[in-house]
């Protein structure tokens, strides 16, 4: 095992998968912790969603704006061990760490906070009968990368349309057929994993739900977001030896 200036481990493979992320400068267009480009998702938890399959074939054959790096099984695999052993979701996930590192923090996590706490609460325009799934939407976001490319409250630097404004900017079909397709050519690949008929209807019901109590969670959002302070030392700093 090696261990960094920051007491943070890293396998002899993760080792060669961080050669390998240097090498590529696969950050110039990805972020780890916050560290890198926009024009990619985020893979601070990558190793999460995404499965060795999907990831090999990503790293072979690319997709969209991803070139084919024609990576040896050695390689790919190496790359999964890096991105799995960075995949630390008790300092964050997918942005910078905020505050105390056990708790969810930063303005993701305060979104989907003040989400919850409206919900809980019975707050905002939504029908008893509705909150459910609401809460059902919610979770199928939460468990999907949605937020690598959208962000609260505004659109994103790749161009991902505020979420939001989203159900009052398409008809239902409209919404629905993205959820189930995504928009390969404006950037948004299909959901992974896929949305069967009852999580898109939640997810639906979710955006329908941002949309009618925008300001009063954008309000909600930022003041959870508020006051933290940002924490370097929980940060991986694999970067430095």
């Amino acid at each position: 095992m090696y261990t960094d200036s920051r007491n943070t481990p890293l396998s002899e493979e993760a080792l060669a998968g961080r050669e390998l992320w240097q090498g590529y400068a696969c950050q110039t267009c990805h972020q780890l912790y916050g560290q890198g480009g926009f024009l990619g998702p985020d893979l601070t938890n990558a190793a999460s969603r995404v499965d060795s399959t999907r990831l090999v074939s990503l790293l072979r054959v690319g997709s969209g704006q991803m070139p084919p790096l024609a990576f040896s099984d050695e390689e790919a695999a190496a790359m999964a061990a890096f991105l799995r052993e960075m995949d630390r979701p008790e300092i964050g996930r997918g942005e910078l760490r905020l505050g105390n590192p056990g708790e969810r923090a930063g303005a993701q996590a305060a979104f989907e906070r003040a989400i919850e706490a409206a919900v809980a609460a019975g707050e905002g325009e939504v029908a008893a009968e509705d909150v459910a799934e609401v809460a059902a939407g919610l979770a199928a976001y939460r468990i999907r990368p949605c937020s690598a490319c959208h962000f609260p409250f505004r659109a994103s630097p790749v161009g991902a349309p505020d979420l939001s404004l989203v159900a009052g900017s398409l008809a239902p079909d409209s919404l629905d057929r993205v959820l189930a397709e995504g928009r390969p050519l404006k950037g948004m690949p299909p959901p992974v994993p896929p949305l069967d008929d009852a999580d898109r209807a939640a997810i639906m019901a979710f955006l329908e739900f941002l949309g009618a109590n925008r300001e009063q969670l954008e309000v909600a959002t930022q003041a959870l977001a508020a006051d933290r302070r940002l924490d370097w030392r929980a940060l991986p700093w694999w970067e430095f030896p």
